[in-house]
């Protein structure tokens, strides 16, 4: 095949929207660089600019500006989005040295994290929330840490305000974010001595080792340097009820409880089960294995469903939870459609609105994962 065949299939900026390739995208000697439908990584689109392979559409400044506010076809590497996909990135890669044994420059690595993640979150923690819950139960292992450390610093955030002074300093804050990072260290070396490292462990496997995991992660946290006793302790006792937690115990396991009722690991992508995590986050309080103060305010940075999952309205239309309660009330999150009555995805997101205002048909999050990965990129779900 000629090379005048691809005039008119030359690589543009334009054939990339949302972050998925429009159609079947070729260089200029007619390789196939990437499928129509494929979901494109920041990483891979970067590079092929790098090697020239992209013709830009945006021409002026304004029109750049305009493009990185909308999200169409440009994602900027210091944005929060990119920013976070490379600490994902970091994390998994500090996880797997641990593992090893390995912890030649892992202090100043989990330093850098922990300090780089607080600033995300505190750029845009709604944004920060969402995209780790939508990053899929695959990536459950360093995914989770960081949602559960997002959702802490928000707490904390609350809990100062709360207080009308700041009761958790931002020195403990800054331990209590390393402590959640590596909270489930323990679990991971422990798995591998379990496991063969090519070979799954079983359910019944995992849910033995995490009554067991936690002096592990201690023991790492502790070859690393990090020896807060507060931390400590509080990693030590934060999956146990507790009626009389520490406020540091009390800080992680808020969240954790949270993540373990909404992320949910064994459960499939597909299920026709009707979830609502915050109704049964609520029901700990109950059984009284909540403490009422940290519990209620995390609600109000949920609502009834957690930023990122999708909810299906009675018009047929989907939408995205993209923030959470901007009051007392809690069912006053804020949704972005997402498609049309006829279930058709929109190019562009659509206006926001409130849940309170919406009637839902379903209040479950039943394939929140596979479909908000399979059709909408992060792009289309927040500002950038």
């Amino acid at each position: 095949m000629g090379n005048d065949s691809f005039d008119d299939r030359k690589v543009k900026s334009n054939d990339i929207v949302n972050g998925i390739a429009r159609k079947d995208i070729y260089n200029q000697k007619g390789l196939l660089l990437v499928k129509e439908g494929t979901r494109i990584r920041e990483a891979h689109y970067s590079q092929m600019r790098a090697d020239g392979l992209i013709q830009e559409e945006i021409e002026t400044a304004s029109k750049i500006s305009a493009a990185q506010k909308l999200d169409i076809n440009y994602v900027s590497p210091t944005s929060v989005h990119g920013r976070l996909d490379k600490l994902m990135t970091k994390l998994s890669h500090l996880q797997n040295s641990l593992v090893e044994d390995d912890l030649s420059g892992a202090k100043d690595e989990v330093i850098f994290i922990a300090s780089t993640f607080i600033e995300l979150c505190q750029q845009n923690i709604y944004q920060v929330l969402g995209e780790l819950y939508l990053s899929g139960t695959r990536k459950i292992n360093y995914v989770k840490p960081m949602y559960i450390a997002a959702s802490m610093i928000e707490l904390i955030k609350r809990y100062n305000r709360f207080k009308e002074q700041e009761v958790v300093s931002p020195a403990l804050q800054n331990d209590l974010v390393i402590g959640a990072l590596l909270y489930n260290i323990g679990f991971l070396i422990n798995s591998k001595m379990i496991g063969t490292g090519t070979q799954k462990l079983t359910i019944e496997q995992k849910r033995d080792l995490k009554t067991h995991y936690q002096g592990k992660s201690i023991e790492m946290m502790q070859k690393l340097g990090f020896t807060n006793p507060a931390v400590l302790t509080a990693l030590k006792n934060h999956h146990l009820k507790s009626t009389e937690s520490t406020l540091e115990t009390s800080l992680l396991r808020t969240p954790y409880l949270y993540a373990n009722i909404s992320m949910l690991e064994f459960n499939p992508v597909h299920t026709d089960t009707v979830l609502n995590p915050c109704k049964q986050f609520a029901q700990l309080f109950a059984k009284k294995e909540l403490d009422p103060v940290m519990g209620g305010l995390f609600l109000k940075i949920n609502g009834l469903f957690p930023v990122g999952s999708i909810v299906l309205f009675s018009s047929r239309e989907k939408a995205l939870v993209i923030k959470g309660p901007a009051d007392d009330n809690i069912s006053s999150s804020t949704l972005r459609l997402l498609t049309n009555r006829s279930g058709i995805q929109l190019r562009r997101p659509g206006d926001k609105f409130l849940l309170n205002r919406t009637k839902l048909e379903q209040k479950g999050l039943s394939d929140h994962h596979q479909f908000a990965w399979s059709l909408f990129s992060p792009f289309t779900m927040w500002e950038r």
